[in-house]
């Protein structure tokens, strides 16, 4: 006979494994649920009261928002289209239909987005948001991009505001309806940008670029406001449709060139096509700044180094290390808080920027010594050394490792090849005197710039393919693009050449440009000169996209981080610009001139000055709160 003791213990152990159980299964669905968030998956819905989204939403068919309901959708959700074609005319059916409301507002740094759900998306892989009769369409910091329609609104009014429209066959559709978009980007829609048919919309600070017509006006549009746009990289601008007979008036909008000509080539309207109405036009004379996606960011100072002499060599960042030069001759490694890991004397000044490879760093000094450090502690691992010139002064070139190499530009006019491993002399170049720009690399062949006006092209083997004598001294590195280089003479001439040599385009810009180098981005080129400005240009065509002048003179060249430029300038002052408004965002002043092309370390942004100090700042985000007051 078995203990009723035992009976009750093996009953007990029984039910405490069972609890167990449960409760370890419990953990790990909130562990899994923690890890994969929640889908809502709507299939052909009709949505007849209040409804809240937020996360991640799936929708296959239509979800239709019916009369007297809406639909907010919070910050940061993602609404994905399943794409259903049944009647196989390759557009999405998938949707949005809303007769109630609709109050879809995210922020700057969550916003919502409407896209296709598919693995490869393209335009028209859903069809649209479709607000007929609604009482209220809200859409703020929003993204709308992989549909045929985007918004397509009828009989109704709403507010679009720092909205992004993009890759679709029509970024947003009006007809008959009251809307007001305001600082919107619209860009890269394969037939519009925006459609408007018998529409009142009030259009001001937008973008529109890269679509096949920026704005549409199907039929009588007339008492639509057009103003304070910019328009740039369309096929048409502006375009009356077929059969419009409207006199369409818009007013201070920026066409992408003060050149009238040029511009109304992209206007499309009875000078094309007798038939139709007017496009009347009072242009701005430039970009209007501030168009486009409203942006915000702030400074807070994290820590700074203090050395003896000028930093005008940019800082480096090699894996956990940020490495500082300075004209006090040391060479500075520091940790992400500022702390002095160690420092180097290379026994004479420098101005160029240091460069790493195989766990080696390299610099050249003003005695004309080139040192290999070990980044670890900064103890010497070779040192190489080349004859002074008449041309020795200030302002070296940095070091540039490819592979095995590493190539020194010397200021007497020679390019070194030295071996990374022992500073062994591979190869050299003579005749290029003097040389104070570190040479680029596009993967296949160097490309040099010389003191006295050369731009030339060297295998790695130290062949020169070819050359050519530019207008003035080339004091700054070319920017590398996918259709070769691109490069600044010291007189402002930009030339883009092919990799064979052949001048793509030049544009003469009639103003000093020394140290600052132009930087290639997304099809842009961004460029600084000495003379105060700050552009923007296609590096296609070389045509201007936008121009900030009276900065103050910038020697050293920006870095680009987003959407944001980083640039300082003699004045001690560092700005930041947005690359698509043009909106100068924040500024920061230091003692002395910001020569230095700051670095990203550690989250923090780092520069040098002319007073002596290496600055770490943190970057925070402007919220709408803040932007409102």
């Amino acid at each position: 006979m078995t203990p009723v003791y035992f009976t009750n213990f093996r009953h007990n152990l029984l039910f405490f494994s069972a609890l167990f159980g449960i409760l370890f299964s419990l953990f790990l669905g909130s562990f899994a649920a923690a890890q994969s968030p929640l889908t809502l998956h709507l299939k052909n819905t009709q949505l007849d009261q209040d409804s809240i989204w937020q996360g991640r939403v799936l929708i296959e068919g239509t979800v239709e928002v019916l009369r007297g309901a809406t639909l907010t959708i919070r910050p940061g959700t993602e609404v994905r289209f399943v794409r259903l074609d049944a009647d196989g005319d390759w557009l999405g059916e998938s949707g949005l239909l809303i007769k109630g409301g609709l109050r879809a507002e995210g922020t700057r740094l969550q916003p919502i987005v409407f896209r296709s759900a598919e693995e490869k998306p393209r335009p028209g892989d859903w069809n649209e948001i479709r607000a007929d009769f609604s009482r209220e369409v809200t859409l703020k910091h929003c993204e709308i991009r992989d549909s045929v329609a985007g918004l397509h609104a009828h009989y109704t009014s709403g507010v679009m505001e720092n909205c992004r429209l993009r890759l679709n066959i029509d970024g947003t559709r009006f007809g008959e309806a009251r809307f007001t978009i305001r600082n919107c980007l619209i860009e890269q829609n394969e037939a519009k940008g925006i459609l408007t048919r018998k529409s009142t919309l009030q259009l001001e600070k937008n973008i529109f670029r890269y679509n096949g017509a920026g704005l549409f006006f199907m039929e009588d549009d007339r008492s639509s406001r057009v103003e304070e746009n910019n328009f740039y990289a369309n096929q048409f601008h502006l375009r009356l449709g077929d059969f419009s007979q409207a006199e369409i008036q818009t007013s201070n909008n920026w066409f992408g060139s003060a050149d009238s000509q040029h511009w109304q080539k992209k206007i499309y309207d009875q000078r094309q096509d007798p038939g139709l109405g007017r496009i009347l036009n009072s242009p701005a004379p430039d970009w209007r700044t501030g168009a486009g996606l409203q942006d915000r960011l702030f400074f807070q100072p994290s820590w700074q180094l203090q050395t003896d002499g000028f930093i005008d060599a940019s800082p480096l960042v090699c894996a956990d290390s940020l490495y500082a030069a300075s004209w006090d001759g040391y060479l500075y490694a520091l940790d992400s808080q500022g702390s002095l890991l160690w420092k180097k004397s290379v026994e004479a000044e420098i101005d160029a920027s240091p460069v790493a490879a195989e766990g080696l760093l390299f610099l050249q000094n003003w005695q004309r010594q080139v040192f290999a450090l070990n980044a670890v502690d900064g103890s010497v691992r070779w040192q190489f050394s080349y004859p002074e010139s008449p041309a020795d002064d200030h302002r070296q070139g940095a070091l540039l490792p490819v592979g095995e190499l590493v190539l020194l530009p010397a200021w007497g006019g020679t390019l070194y090849a030295l071996e990374v491993s022992s500073g062994k002399v591979r190869w050299q170049m003579d005749g290029y005197l003097p040389l104070r720009a570190a040479p680029a690399w596009d993967g296949e062949q160097l490309y040099l710039s010389a003191g006295n006006g050369t731009f030339a092209a060297i295998s790695l083997n130290g062949k020169e393919l070819w050359s050519h004598k530019l207008s003035a001294p080339v004091l700054t590195s070319a920017s590398i693009t996918p259709d070769g280089p691109v490069v600044v003479a010291r007189d402002g001439q930009i030339s883009a050449f092919s990799t064979d040599g052949h001048l793509r385009w030049q544009r003469e810009l009639a103003e000093a440009s020394y140290y600052s180098g132009p930087l290639y981005h997304q099809g842009m080129i961004y460029l600084a000169t000495a003379a105060g400005q700050l552009r923007k240009l296609d590096a296609v065509t070389g045509e201007l996209i936008w121009q900030l002048s009276d900065l103050g003179a910038f020697y050293g060249s920006p870095l680009l981080v987003g959407q944001r430029l980083f640039i300082g300038n003699n004045r001690g002052q560092l700005y930041v610009v947005n690359i698509d408004s043009a909106e100068i965002l924040a500024t920061y002043q230091v003692g002395r001139d910001i020569q230095s092309t700051p670095v990203m370390f550690a989250d923090q942004l780092v520069f040098g000055s002319r007073d002596g100090n290496l600055y770490a700042l943190k970057l925070f985000e402007g919220q709408e709160e803040t932007l409102d007051k």
